[in-house]
């Protein structure tokens, strides 16, 4: 798929900012240098400048820095510059040389002369002499003339390597252009362009990695791409080339390699023992390894770095090189080196033991394992997966194996890698039958998958591992149980909720109470399994020490709660429950949850504590995590009257899953979208957006998310003429709500009825939906409620207990934030009798018909946006036409007030 910029989605992924900073240069002009270290995109960056000016119609001048063979530090500047301001004047001369006989004016004709261009003559053989000066000022008027006629964008790439006097050049050309889009590497950028507006490139997140990997011809699976994840360190040329199969194809891997091959031995056995290090390294430590302290060279080549106590490859393909340079036995040599220099109970002493050693070894499985602790307490799980896996592969005992893969399947789960997870749970399966250790690997394999957007295979996967038997430990069977819950609430599927039931029944009698209710108010959301729960858990103060079983209890009644529309309890409890060490056996834990609590947020009315969790949660790697936090942002901009911007990233957010597998997304998506189409005053949109939440037959396609939109779904369907289509999913919600309705539910129900509804029953309706104390919690729905019984008073000419019902919504919504909905009831309000100052001689509400009726609209389309009667538009309308001083509604849209 394209980008933006016309440039092939895989050369950009990751770069979306930095796209839009190159449209906002094009399109408005300006200047914008991009740095950052080799291969992290910024060639690709100038790419897509090109090719978008070029289609905008621009004159591309492009400043071309010849490569320095060696590609490292410039050189001393005493020694001369690399090509020279005179001959750089003059090539971009003589790329302009086509447009020089159409400029009149001096600058043209002296640059002609130089060229030696007269009527029908070709360019001088050999460039001037002298005349630098007047030479560069007529460029620069050259490029300043063809600009007032066609927008001119000046590129330079590797800005690095320019010369000072160079560098001046181009910073003056980039004053007589439009646009000025150039790149360097960091912390060599000449002091004449050091004034331009920079953009520092950073590695990819770890998504983007995720996506450039995958976008590949033949992309890697299972540990070979969590390998290369972590090895490429997020820099986009690393990834490609070391996904890449044929070594021609890796450039800069062979470009460092040069760099290398012209280093003197010493320093070049000093950089493989750095290679084969564990990061991060003791730059004195692998010297006594290697035998010799020669940093300098390497240092000056650019290929490594030394920082206090730790020495680090400048590139990660610099490590490649220099690891790939020497041979097996050197490498294995490299090792036994290392581990000589470190203490025999370090980690790092067994992972070098480890790699010159083959064959099973209890010890050295053992001190493996002991590895991974300290690599998983430090967060580096990708070293902690591979040296349980390799704790694994030496262990002589099947059963002792099988439980090694099983943790390292847990350590590649928190990873992120969902093939390389199944890949270990194969193992295990292969190794042992004992079905506590096939249910955790199963636990892991299964997150993972859900994690990643696979929810039919992760549900698929836990019914498979429950037929390995029952585990032993009663956390491990409630621990799967829960994780189904979790992946028959998000996918919303129908067949994964009802294949709870099974799972509840054999619940061994000792299963976490508070898993077992969970589970029960998912298979069965009328049940209203949780309440218990909820009631018997407050909310801890906040200065209590919790621990990580206190927290995982939080995160499961927190979940129930909001589960449960108790809203406030589930804030304050999920607040409570983040942070600190989660149970690994547990699918409802820390940053998962925070879908959960910014809901929570939104509905209780605290948007900008939503909007702040919403943005510091790092969804990389977790695609459900950042579609689920997206989704919500979008909700939080269409609450706020943004639609444009709701509707934008609800439609980026809806390409990233599955909807299919992810209802729970899908109808927080829609919502936004309703709300989005509700503020462009598009009701035949926002109702099919909200009528998208139920099936043909009226059933909520997610149990908890859709029936708490019924009331907007009626009112949308009565403006859209929709009213009694809208009856079958309100009658369905209320009997799908069972007996005992939330407080939160009832009062949509009762405004929905009140929508729907006439006369004196239909205020009862209004009167319950808007007079309960408790519906507090949810002040946005309650203003909601304000504003349609308002309008329903006004149109039942009870103007005096409008405004006040009005006047509260109008009050509730400024509070809140909501825009739109404010403005709406401003509007009702001044339609109630009073005024605007800037509408002439019309009422509000004549200035809405006179309005609608000259978009096109008939009488009676104008009657069910406004809520009014047919007669009423008409009588507006007669009002409205001697007020203009129109005769029809066809000269309304000219006498209008602007």
């Amino acid at each position: 798929m394209p980008d933006i910029l016309g440039v092939p989605g895989p050369g950009l992924i990751g770069r979306e900012r930095e796209q839009d900073r190159l449209a906002e240069c094009l399109s408005g002009g300006g200047a914008v240098l991009f740095t950052g270290e080799r291969g992290i995109g910024k060639s690709r960056l100038l790419d897509a400048a090109a090719g978008q000016a070029r289609r905008d119609g621009h004159r591309i001048v492009q400043v071309h820095v010849p490569p320095d063979p060696q590609a490292g530090p410039p050189p001393d500047p005493q020694a001369g510059p690399l090509v020279g301001a005179p001959a750089l004047i003059r090539r971009l001369l003589l790329a302009l040389r086509h447009d020089l006989p159409g400029l009149p004016g001096p600058a043209a004709r002296a640059a002609r002369a130089a060229l030696g261009l007269h009527t029908d003559q070709a360019p001088a053989a050999a460039p001037p002499t002298g005349g630098d000066i007047s030479m560069r000022s007529a460029l620069c008027a050259v490029v300043a003339a063809i600009d007032r006629r066609r927008p001119v964008l000046i590129i330079a790439d590797d800005v690095d390597r320019l010369a000072p006097d160079e560098a001046a050049l181009l910073a003056e050309l980039g004053g007589a252009a439009r646009a000025l889009v150039a790149a360097g590497c960091g912390g060599r950028i000449p002091a004449a362009l050091a004034g331009l507006p920079v953009v520092e490139l950073g590695p990819l997140d770890r998504e983007s990695a995720v996506r450039l990997v995958e976008a590949q011809a033949d992309p890697p699976l299972g540990r070979r791409r969590a390998e290369i994840l972590h090895r490429a360190a997020g820099n986009p040329a690393a990834l490609v080339e070391l996904c890449a199969g044929l070594p021609a194809a890796r450039i800069l891997q062979t470009e460092f390699g040069s760099k290398l091959a012209a280093l003197p031995e010493p320093t070049r056995r000093l950089l493989l023992h750095l290679a084969v290090a564990v990061p991060p390294a003791d730059p004195e430590r692998v010297a006594a390894a290697a035998g010799d302290e020669t940093w300098p060279p390497a240092e000056r080549a650019g290929l490594v770095s030394r920082t206090g106590a730790v020495a680090r490859f400048a590139h990660p393909l610099a490590a490649e090189a220099a690891y790939r340079s020497g041979s097996v036995h050197q490498r294995h040599q490299a090792h036994h080196n290392l581990a000589a220099k470190l203490p025999p109970a370090s980690a790092e002493y067994a992972l070098h033991l480890a790699a010159v050693t083959s064959g099973p070894d209890e010890p050295i499985a053992s001190a493996l394992e002991s590895a991974a602790a300290v690599f998983r307490a430090r967060g580096a799980l990708f070293e902690a997966a591979t040296a349980m896996e390799q704790a694994a592969e030496r262990s002589p005992a099947f059963p002792a194996a099988a439980r090694r893969y099983a943790q390292a399947a847990m350590d590649a789960r928190n990873l992120g890698e969902p093939e390389w997870t199944g890949e270990l749970y194969a193992q295990v399966r292969r190794l042992t039958s004992d079905p506590d250790t096939v249910n955790l690997a199963a636990h892991a394999a299964a997150t993972a998958l859900s994690r990643a957007g696979r929810q039919h295979e992760a549900y698929g996967m836990v019914a498979a591992a429950r037929r390995a038997g029952s585990p032993a430990d009663p956390r491990t069977a409630s621990a799967l149980a829960g994780l189904a819950a979790v992946v028959a609430a998000t996918s919303g599927d129908e067949e994964h909720r009802l294949g709870l039931a099974p799972m509840l029944a054999e619940t061994a009698p000792d299963a976490d109470p508070l898993v077992v209710a969970f589970v029960r108010l998912v298979l069965e959301p009328a049940s209203h399994a949780g309440r218990a729960v909820c009631d018997a858990t407050p909310v801890p103060a906040g200065d209590a020490v919790l621990t990580p079983a206190d927290r995982y209890r939080l995160n499961i009644v927190g979940t129930i709660a909001a589960y449960e529309n108790r809203s406030r309890l589930a804030v304050g409890l999920l607040r409570s429950s983040m942070g600190g060490e989660p149970d690994p056996r547990s699918s409802l834990t820390g940053i998962e949850m925070m879908p959960t609590l910014v809901g929570a947020l939104i509905d209780v009315g605290d948007w900008a504590e939503a909007e702040r969790q919403a943005q510091a949660v790092d969804g990389a790697g977790l695609p459900v995590l950042a579609a689920g936090m997206a989704a919500l942002r979008a909700q939080v901009h269409a609450l706020r009257g943004d639609a444009a911007r709701a509707r934008r990233l609800a439609r980026q957010t809806v390409t990233r899953i599955d909807i299919r597998q992810h209802r729970a997304i899908h109808v927080r998506l829609l919502r936004a979208e309703s709300l989005a189409s509700t503020i462009d005053g598009d009701y035949e949109n926002a109702y099919r957006h909200l009528r998208s939440m139920f099936d043909g037959k009226g059933r909520p396609l997610h149990s908890f998310l859709a029936p708490r939109h019924v009331a907007d779904l009626a009112a949308a369907a009565v403006r859209s003429g929709r009213a009694a289509d809208a009856r079958v999913i309100v009658d369905r919600v209320r009997l799908g709500a069972g007996d005992r309705p939330s407080v939160r539910l009832t009062l949509l129900l009762d405004l929905a009825e009140a929508l729907l509804g006439y006369g004196e029953r239909a205020e009862e309706h209004f009167r319950r939906a808007t007079g309960d104390p408790a519906a507090g919690e949810w002040p946005y729905e309650r203003a909601v409620a304000w504003l349609h019984y308002g309008e329903w008073l006004r149109r039942a000419r009870r103007p005096r207990d409008a405004r006040t019902v009005l006047s509260r919504a109008e009050d509730a919504f400024h509070r809140l934030g909501a825009v739109h909905a404010a403005e709406l009831a401003g509007r009702e309000l001044r339609a109630g009798g009073q005024r605007s100052g800037g509408e002439g001689p019309l009422t509000a509400q004549e200035r809405q018909v006179a309005e609608l009726a000259a978009r096109g609209l008939r009488n009676k389309e104008i009657a069910e946006r406004l809520f009014i009667s047919v007669r009423t538009v008409a009588a507006h309308l007669r009002s409205v036409y001697p007020k203009l001083g129109v005769s029809g509604r066809g000269q309304l849209g000219d006498a209008l007030p602007r």
